[in-house]
């Protein structure tokens, strides 16, 4: 369980789905409205809807919300892709909040975690011009591995840590960084 006190008023703190709902609810359309999304159509029957929802649920998932006194201010939540791959899937900080240093403590805490839950590998996409979530990754070790066309989220470039120096050296040494 997640809860720590990051200074200045600022917590973070495990919450429920539901709690994160209620933030993204507030939030989320403020804080990527700059984001496009290709049209598609979800041509899918209540029964393969449900079989997909379950799916999502039975996997071992972290949601945590940053606060600032009683006030959500920002959040992140992800899963086990695999049994030692952790996806994160959606971070942010409120626009108001930025620029102190706060999602750098979030995704060390996040990290910190997910290393005493025995995770080997963390994977994140991004949009490349998210210089703002990007260089705290690349400062904190994160590696920037491939760059992919998305259906829905177009232009992505996927980001890896590796929490396991040997592991990191085996990639480095398939990329041909380790002769």
């Amino acid at each position: 369980m997640i809860s720590k006190d990051l200074g200045n008023g600022y917590s973070l703190r495990e919450i429920s789905f539901e709690e994160l709902k209620e933030i993204q609810k507030i939030h989320h359309e403020k804080i990527f409205s700059n984001r496009a999304e290709s049209k598609y159509t979800e041509n899918l029957s209540a029964d393969e809807k449900e079989k997909i929802k379950s799916r999502a649920v039975s996997r071992w998932q972290l949601r945590v919300a940053l606060f600032y006194k009683d006030q959500p201010v920002g959040w992140h939540y992800g899963y086990a892709a695999e049994g030692d791959v952790y996806y994160m899937q959606n971070s942010a900080v409120l626009e108001s909040h930025r620029n102190k240093g706060l999602y750098s403590k979030m995704l060390s805490a996040v990290l910190d975690h997910l290393k005493e839950n025995a995770f080997q590998v963390v994977i994140s996409l991004h949009h490349p011009n998210n210089a703002a979530v990007i260089i705290p990754k690349l400062k904190l070790g994160f590696v920037i591995c491939t760059m992919l066309i998305h259906e829905r989220y177009r232009a992505l470039i996927e980001m890896k840590y590796f929490f396991d120096p040997e592991r990191k050296m085996a990639f480095d040494e398939q990329l041909g960084l380790i002769l």
